[in-house]
């Protein structure tokens, strides 16, 4: 009955351990899923976030310069000659030739804004319009209508319509007397295809009255506008009563909001193949951990089994063998050497977990003298220590898939170089990165530590064939302040970007000049030359003056932070020099991959290189390609009213002011493409003219140079003279 009893005991016992051990297991593996699970989707959930505030910059970049170039147009336009004077005409004195005249300028303003939009004219006072290429008479209705789009506060006012949204311009701009308007009809079709943003993302245009001029299908509910428009910060990112976000940006141009939505079933959908890899990898942990718990509850129970084994009478009256007793004792101490050496052997990686958790600040200040004495080390409150992390630099053309291989080489380096009283045991940091934790019973100077690390560098170079720089971190005493420690010893690494690469660098050494409220120095003067250059075209000019500048950042910045943030404000000039020239976005779109190396590359001459060949060549040579196709084009248009105005008072100013150019740039634009200046080419047109004039008509000297405008006949006689060595008198003589 006794046996029984304790039988029942045993099973119970057996019960309870299994249970627990499998709870606990539970418990802690479900926790660590459900941290990864959610620190992916946070992740997922930013990456997404990052792409629609992208997208939604871009969609008000490419409206926006869509919308100013129609403004500028219009603007323009209203400040010529010939729009006052049609302006005065009444519809019934509107002649062909200057209905023409206006259809041209529309269909200039379409092709300098959105090519799909419909453009109109209205003369409020004299009531008439020009649409669709024709004109009309307004009606007193259409009259009293227009009249009060123009009575607005601002010269510009925007309505959203059915399917459209119509822009309405008060002209002439700037003027009191504001007596037409421009209007540019924009159909939703045409935005859609300008703003060209994701098929699947959710977009809005709203003005800061609150009214949604543009949607493309779903349009937000008002509270949610009225806190876009009450906010009045740039842009961000803001939840809407659905629960979804809304990324967002403001105007500085007209103060419209730009809002696309990121709905909770995107991030969901990139998240589902990793759920189910995650829900599998965890049934299949809990499945082992269920036989571990069996196993370790049967290998607990084990001792206690066989003892109450060996004490269980046989049969009643039977006594026990003290030999056998002695010998199952003697098995249970066999049994527990076999776990001891497991134990031993496991000891090695359960420091490397203990040293990676202390390293990332991951234990409790109370904790660690207990888990140093686990692990058999011996630290007293008089000890120093120091971080040193080793990165490798240059795997010397081996494959990178093989990097760990050698961050383990290189622990066994530092464990054979350094003694084992002067260190904890090496670990792998990260990807790339050794680190060690060095131990002094006092301070030990920085010539012992840095031949060691000489040591290190060379034995890698030597036997390893790679390149490795090392990084120490200051003198601290109290272990709780590791994190803080590595912190500096990736600081000394980082200080990589001002010393290349092989290189030991102690954070004490840096340390006077390492400001976080440091200012960046950046050379404006030097950069103004650059940009200039870039604007020329001129290629070596640019490779000189791109040299000078990074050449003075690095000169005046020794802070790392600084360095990178100098780059990043000479990437986002050049990149808004390429827009304002007109480079096409696939050029500026290879600003990301920039981005991304100054970020993660330690080298200054591949970061200064691929700012060059990424991003300054590319978008010079899209500039340069426009910049031809345009001076060709004006050029070939002032040749053109040349050769039809050649009779009349014709100027560089009156060319300037028919195509809507400056006058100075005109001139450079024709002498570079025509190699000779305006009044040179003007003057020998008019010799032509003339010559052929003289040979073919009976038209008298002095009427030839009435017509070609000369102020009196004389000046007409020496240009000839000068030009062709005889009188035009006697040049008529050679063909009568």
């Amino acid at each position: 009955m006794r046996f029984v009893t304790r039988l029942k005991k045993e099973s119970t016992l057996f019960k309870q351990m299994f249970i627990s051990v499998f709870l606990i297991g539970s418990v802690l593996i479900i926790g660590f899923g459900s941290v990864i699970y959610h620190r992916t989707y946070t992740n997922i959930q930013q990456t997404f976030l990052q792409k629609h505030r992208e997208a939604v910059n871009q969609v008000k970049f490419n409206l926006e310069h869509k919308i100013q170039m129609v403004e500028y147009a219009f603007s323009t336009y209203s400040n010529t000659q010939n729009f006052k004077q049609n302006l005065q005409a009444n519809y019934t004195d509107m002649q062909y030739r200057d209905v023409q005249n206006i259809n041209s300028q529309l269909a200039y303003i379409s092709i300098m804004g959105i090519e799909d939009a419909s453009y109109q004219l209205i003369n409020v006072d004299k009531g008439w319009k020009i649409d669709q290429g024709s004109l009309k008479q307004l009606s007193n209705e259409d009259v009293l209508m227009y009249q009060a789009m123009g009575n607005q506060d601002r010269y510009i006012d925007w309505q959203s319509g059915d399917g459209h949204l119509r822009m309405i311009m008060t002209l002439p701009v700037f003027s009191q007397n504001t007596n037409a308007l421009g209007i540019a009809e924009i159909n939703h079709q045409a935005i859609t295809q300008l703003v060209a943003h994701q098929s699947d993302s959710f977009l809005n245009i709203v003005n800061t009255e609150g009214t949604v001029l543009y949607s493309d299908g779903e349009t937000m509910d008002e509270q949610l506008i009225s806190k876009i428009i009450g906010d009045y910060d740039a842009g961000g990112v803001i939840k809407g009563s659905d629960q979804q976000s809304y990324v967002y940006t403001q105007s500085e141009y007209n103060n419209w909001a730009y809002v696309m939505r990121l709905a909770p079933q995107e991030v969901s959908t990139a998240m589902g193949s990793f759920r189910t890899s995650l829900i599998g990898i965890g049934g299949m942990l809990i499945v082992l951990l269920a036989f571990l718990a069996y196993r370790i509850a049967r290998i607990a129970m084990s001792p206690i089994n066989r003892i109450s084994e060996v004490l269980k009478p046989k049969k009643q009256g039977e006594k026990v063998e003290v030999n056998q007793v002695i010998s199952e004792i003697n098995q249970i101490l066999s049994h527990n050497q076999i776990l001891s050496g497991e134990m031993d052997r496991q000891k090695p990686e359960l420091a490397s977990l203990f040293l990676l958790n202390l390293f990332r600040g991951c234990i409790a200040e109370k904790d660690i003298p207990s888990k140093l004495q686990q692990f058999g080390y011996h630290v007293s409150p008089q000890d120093h220590f120091r971080v040193m992390l080793i990165q490798i630099d240059d795997l010397c053309g081996r494959d990178p898939i093989n990097g760990d291989v050698f961050l383990l080489a290189i622990q066994n380096l530092v464990a054979e170089i350094i003694p084992d009283d002067l260190r904890m045991q090496p670990i792998i940091f990260r990807q790339e990165t050794q680190g060690t934790l060095l131990t002094f019973s006092s301070e030990i100077k920085q010539s012992d530590i840095f031949a060691y690390c000489q040591m290190i560098r060379k034995a890698a170079k030597d036997y390893l064939k790679i390149k490795i720089s090392i990084g120490i971190s200051d003198d601290y005493q109290s272990l709780h302040l590791t994190k803080e420690a590595v912190k500096n010893a990736e600081e000394s690494l980082r200080y990589r970007l001002n010393l290349g690469k092989e290189v030991i660098i102690f954070f004490d050494d840096i340390a006077t000049r390492f400001d976080k409220s440091a200012v960046i120095q950046y050379p404006t003067e030097t950069e103004s030359t650059f940009l200039d250059a870039m604007r020329s075209g001129d290629l070596p000019m640019i490779k000189e003056s791109y040299t000078q500048v990074v050449t003075q950042i690095l000169q005046d910045n020794t802070n790392p932070m600084t360095i990178e943030s100098a780059y990043f404000q000479l990437i986002n000039n050049i990149i808004r020099l390429g827009q304002l020239l007109g480079a096409d976005y696939t050029s500026l779109q290879k600003s990301r991959k920039v981005y991304q190396q100054v970020l993660n590359q330690n080298h200054l001459f591949k970061i200064e290189q691929s700012i060059y060949d990424e991003l300054v060549i590319p978008i010079v040579e899209t500039i340069q390609i426009k910049n031809d196709h345009e001076i060709r084009s004006l050029s070939n248009k002032i040749v053109l009213l040349i050769h039809q105005q050649y009779d009349q008072d014709l100027s560089l100013d009156r060319v300037a002011e028919q195509l809507h150019y400056n006058a100075n740039y005109l001139s450079n634009v024709f002498k570079k493409e025509m190699t000779v200046t305006f009044a040179d080419y003007l003057q020998n047109y008019r010799l032509k003219i003339a010559k052929k004039w003289l040979e073919e008509t009976e038209l008298t000297i002095k009427e030839i140079a009435a017509r070609l405008k000369y102020t009196n006949s004389q000046n007409f006689i020496r240009f000839f003279k000068k030009k062709e060595q005889v009188t035009p008198g006697e040049y008529r003589k050679k063909f009568s």
